[in-house]
């Protein structure tokens, strides 16, 4: 795989036939008319074509938008409030850099400092290394903030003069360094800064979007809030009553940093948001870089600009998952797989050149070849520290490959091929095995289990029983196979999603135009296909778990857009990038994106949104209980608001109420179970200095339904009802919130509600209603 030359202009890389000409044309006209028409997966009452008229109100409206009638505090006059939350992210992307620029040299990466390969890989590296110095110093107790910060204060100043150095040895001076400005506008220069242009707003909307409080159900549960009880504890330990935790939390030590240098929970959660939203910056330059090697410098410019513009890229910008850590991660690795292959084809092509072929076939490896594959498997690595998928989606089939196309290139020379394809995987497992190694450690320690929750057939698992384990595989098993929902599921991954650009998949199928470099497009979408079989067969198919592969299928849409020089061409992609980018700006920057109030006031924004996803808990807030009064949570496990101390469980933990409350009989069903006598169970509450008890009957209803998780039938609202009778709890606070029109639920929640918990449906005004949520006092 030769470079070509990153600043070559458009070329037709087909014949550039009428035929193929046309049919692109049609293409793009077809897809975008199919992608306007189609009904969306998640909101399906909104129209696209409805949009389409809208597209100029919405757009000035973020340029001069209406005045409101009773408008909250918000605008650019709140914007200092954000400056300690950059500060905090700048630390931690500079130290972590500095130390990705340490540990690439160390390994000798073959590229200079500040190239874009070498930045995206040190990014990479850096980060992931972080987060292992924040899991060592939280196991050991010894995450201080005066600690955290002189650690990347001195790996950012250690990484720039390792930087500086390096280049200097390697060029002989820094003037490689210094930025000039073009002594023309060129054609060229005018399309990147169109590129920019249109990146631009998206970037900004993802900055300010990820400094604002989160809504999302996972990210209350322990995306934040497993970082927040290690930050209030001081130490990061198992935590039985939260499974999630035990997952290797490559993104949620980023959040527990930021606690740590912001010295508080809550502000240091956005900060730590603030550093995940650049992994798509870092995805962004990766795909770019990518794209340029090996297809031309305006493939990547236009790959990065489909990226970045994709609402999905905004969406996972914005909300602290995992999917946009692995996003980059598998990018990344990806990337540092194709140079480690291209350094040992082009060293198979010189020996093969030689001409003294004994000299050839024992000549050495090159050093590049080792570094490249010891990079391929730390990155490989932080992608399964990311979230346990990466092993199926990264780790096995990047794995895989490489010694794949090393026994393939060396299969004339047996001795060689056998040695350094064992080598070569030697060393990938050792890179791997250091970036995912201390989480699986950690899991073994606590849990017997290194993978804990996952296997428990064959680890077992501290804490876990065979009903747990079921309840886990139910809830994260296969979804039916069938041609209706491999449509569906198709149709969701390249247009009806919320979220997708039509862009990539509109232009993707086009790089088979492309005649460059056709073998490594091929085994780019030999990867995206087997991304998505891997997802359809493997998982239960949320769809944000096919989100990782988007990156590939942008550098594949950079390289079909650019498959042809023809004006007529260009004119018909730059009519489509111009009509998406506006189309995907308004989807962003609307409710359909997520959290739009960038400008909000935080004190405002953090009491809104703590209203939106639990008013219940916002209600406790504004009791300012003592440190000594605890609120026992039921059903209820998104914790991350809560001001004061919790217990709970999440549904697939054992449920404390039921340990708390009821006889132990592992012979009778949970339904039948009988209640510990009140003096016992008052004196549990009392030890445990339980103030309140929180029922979210909401949550369990949705755990109750057919097709959920499951919930135990112990909890009923007649349980509670005994309490109060038997003195242990006085009746509910005055219900504010936790009402919802009962004939407005669908049928199946009727259903279960009329058989489950009848008692929760009350008149109200002439209508019957579902008490959704309740809040016990703990008796005196």
């Amino acid at each position: 795989m030769n470079k070509p030359s990153v600043d070559r202009p458009l070329e037709s890389l087909e014949k550039d036939s009428p035929l193929f000409l046309n049919g692109a044309l049609v293409w793009l006209l077809l897809f975008f008319l199919i992608y306007l028409s189609v009904p969306l997966t998640n909101n399906r009452e909104i129209d696209r074509w409805y949009i389409v008229p809208e597209m100029p109100f919405l757009l000035l409206d973020l340029v001069d938008p209406l005045p409101e009638e009773n408008p909250h505090p918000a605008g650019w006059a709140y914007f200092p409030q954000r400056i300690p939350l950059i500060g905090v992210a700048s630390i931690i992307l500079l130290g972590a850099w500095g130390l990705g620029q340490l540990v690439t040299r160390l390994i000798r990466v073959p590229l200079a400092p500040f190239t874009a390969e070498r930045t995206v890989f040190a990014a990479g590296l850096g980060i992931s290394f972080v987060t292992l110095l924040t899991l060592g110093g939280g196991l050991m107790g010894m995450l201080s903030q005066g600690l955290c910060y002189a650690v990347l204060i001195l790996t950012a100043i250690a990484g720039v003069a390792s930087a500086l150095q390096e280049t200097k040895q390697k060029t002989g001076s820094l003037g490689s360094l210094k930025l000039a400005l073009p002594e023309a506008i060129m054609v060229d220069t005018l399309f990147r800064v169109g590129c920019c242009l249109l990146m631009s707003p998206f970037v900004l909307s993802m900055f300010l979007g990820s400094m604002l409080p989160s809504t999302d159900y996972d990210v209350l549960e322990y995306h934040f809030g497993g970082p927040k009880e290690y930050y209030l504890q001081g130490y990061i330990s198992f935590l039985p009553h939260n499974v999630y935790t035990s997952f290797p939390f490559l993104t949620e030590m980023v959040t527990l940093l930021s606690m740590t240098l912001k010295g508080d929970w809550f502000t240091g959660a956005q900060a730590g948001k603030l550093v995940l939203m650049s992994f798509a910056l870092f995805t962004a330059l990766g795909i770019f870089t990518t794209a340029r090697h090996w297809f031309g410098s305006t493939a990547g410019w236009i790959a990065a600009t489909v990226f970045l513009t994709n609402p999905w890229t905004y969406r996972m910008s914005i909300i602290a998952y995992t999917e946009g850590a692995l996003s980059f991660y598998l990018l990344a690795s990806l990337l540092s797989l194709i140079l480690t292959i291209a350094v040992l084809q082009k060293w198979k092509t010189n020996a093969n050149d030689s001409t003294d072929k004994s000299t050839a076939d024992t000549s050495r490896l090159p050093s590049e070849l080792w570094s490249f594959t010891l990079l391929t498997g730390l990155l490989s690595g932080s992608a399964m520290a990311t979230k346990y998928p990466g092993v199926l989606s990264v780790v096995i089939p990047l794995g895989l490959t490489l010694l794949g196309f090393s026994w393939f290139l060396l299969r004339e020379n047996k001795t060689l091929c056998w040695s350094t394809t064992l080598k070569l995987g030697v060393v990938f497992a050792v890179g791997t095995l250091i970036t995912i190694g201390p989480w699986l450690l950690k899991n073994l320690v606590e849990t017997g289990n290194p993978v804990y929750p996952l296997l428990y057939s064959v680890f077992g698992g501290y804490d876990l029983t065979e009903a747990l384990n079921a309840k886990w595989k139910n809830g994260h098993g296969m979804k039916t196979i069938g041609l209706a929902e491999f449509k569906h599921s198709l149709l969701d991954v390249t247009m009806t999603s919320d979220w997708i650009s039509p862009l990539l998949f509109c232009l993707a199928p086009l790089a088979f135009l492309n005649r460059q470099h056709r073998r490594l497009m091929y085994w780019l979408w030999i990867y995206i296909g087997f991304l998505f079989f891997s997802w359809w067969f493997l998982t239960h198919r949320i769809d944000r778990f096919w989100v990782p592969m988007l990156p590939v299928v942008a550098v594949l849409a950079g390289i079909g857009a650019t498959w042809s020089s023809k004006l007529l061409w260009r004119s018909g992609v730059t009519v489509a990038v111009l009509f998406a980018v506006m189309f995907n700006l308004c989807i962003v920057t609307s409710g359909l994106g997520g959290n739009n109030a960038y400008l909000d006031d935080f004190a405002y924004a953090r009491k809104f949104t703590g209203n939106l996803t639990a008013p219940e808990i916002e209600l406790l807030n504004q009791m300012e209980l003592d440190p000594d009064q605890v609120v026992l949570f039921v059903g209820e496990a998104k914790v991350f608001n809560a001001e004061f101390p919790v217990i709970y469980n999440t549904v697939f933990d054992e449920d404390i109420f039921q340990q708390w409350t009821a006889e132990a009989n592992p012979e009778l069903p949970a339904k039948q179970l009988k209640m510990k006598p009140a003096e016992e169970i008052k004196k549990k509450f009392q030890d445990e200095h339980i103030a309140f008890v929180y029922v979210n009957w909401s949550e369990v209803l949705r755990y109750r339904l057919p097709g959920s998780y499951g919930y135990t039938d112990y909890v009923t609202p007649l349980r509670f009802q005994k309490l109060v009778t038997a003195g242990v709890l006085q009746p509910p606070l005055e219900n504010q919130y936790g009402y919802q029109k009962f004939e407005s639920l669908s049928d199946n929640k009727k259903k279960e509600i009329e058989q489950w918990a009848p008692e929760l449906i009350v008149e109200r005004d002439g209508a019957r209603y579902f008490v959704s949520a309740q809040i016990f006092p703990v008796a005196k």
